[in-house]
């Protein structure tokens, strides 16, 4: 009678535990430069051509930091939707849109039926998987700024006529900016509120966006490479840029943002298309945003 009892005491824990998260049923289609895996029956539209004409423009400002993007193919995990994403095999945090595995050459993403968003998180994390490969030869990790920075670099660049980073960078007012003093130390963990978060996001990009457009790919490729040897990011800035960290640097970033931010021919600012935007870091997918308004 006892061991009926614990026999079928057992039986019931058993069918309450929790069930693992079985693996995707994988569909897989390839391309010159990606295994592309997608869990749907049918692939999002156009994929291969898609991710193909994405390498091409990411190819021009991150092979050299990973010459291997040339020569080995990246694999892409496409879920159907976000709530298979978040009980799948990889188990990400719940806010992540993404996530990049430099030591597998990995991007896992979820389709959200949206081929420019979908386009944009993948351009974002394929920038992490380059860029964290190039300070992983060295078993060195960016600093957060740098790397999200040139993340949605990127990532605006799968927008044709310019995507929302570049509208709201245009609108950013100085009283939200971080002091140039404290910036290039903040760590992403210690900010609070999400509009904070917000901020900080839109200041990493638009510090890449200086040091990397108006001057050449060699002089970036040179700041990373001081910074990676170890160098502090105020000496790697004076090396290459000779210019200093702080209010030195605050103020010519400030006055390449007031040019950036001059409407042009058709009356909207030099640096974007468009005065309206409602843009979110491409990670993080709980934030609420206050518009910086409009000329």
């Amino acid at each position: 009678m006892t061991r009926t009892l614990l026999f079928a005491l057992s039986a019931a824990l058993a069918s309450w535990a929790p069930v693992p998260a079985a693996a995707a049923d994988w569909h897989t289609k390839s391309s010159p430069h990606f295994d592309i895996l997608h869990e749907s029956v049918w692939s999002p539209a156009s994929i291969s051509l898609e991710m193909e004409r994405m390498y091409s423009s990411m190819r021009l400002n991150l092979s050299m930091f990973a010459p291997w993007m040339v020569r080995e193919k990246t694999k892409i995990y496409i879920y159907s939707s976000q709530q298979s994403y978040l009980n799948g095999e990889f188990k990400p945090p719940r806010w992540s849109k993404g996530l990049a595995y430099v030591a597998r050459k990995t991007i896992v993403v979820y389709d959200t039926g949206d081929m420019q968003k979908l386009k944009a998180v993948i351009a974002h994390e394929l920038t992490h998987l380059y860029f964290e490969s190039f300070f992983a030869e060295k078993l060195k990790y960016p600093p957060q700024w740098l790397n999200e920075g040139l993340a949605v670099y990127m990532e605006e660049s799968v927008f044709p006529q310019g995507g929302p980073w570049g509208r709201a960078l245009a609108y950013f007012p100085a009283e939200r900016r971080f002091r140039f003093d404290d910036f290039f130390h903040v760590k992403l963990d210690d900010l609070q509120p999400d509009s904070r978060i917000a901020d900080w996001y839109l200041q990493s990009y638009g510090v890449v966006l200086y040091l990397y457009r108006p001057h050449s790919r060699v002089q970036f490729k040179a700041f990373c490479e001081s910074v990676r040897s170890g160098k502090e990011v105020s000496a790697a800035l004076w090396d290459n840029y000779r210019v200093r960290e702080g209010g030195d640097f605050g103020r010519k970033w400030s006055a390449w943002l007031q040019d950036y931010s001059k409407p042009g021919a058709d009356g909207l600012p030099m640096g974007t298309p468009s005065a309206s935007f409602n843009f979110k870091p491409v990670q993080l997918s709980s934030f609420t945003f206050t518009p910086f308004g409009s000329k």
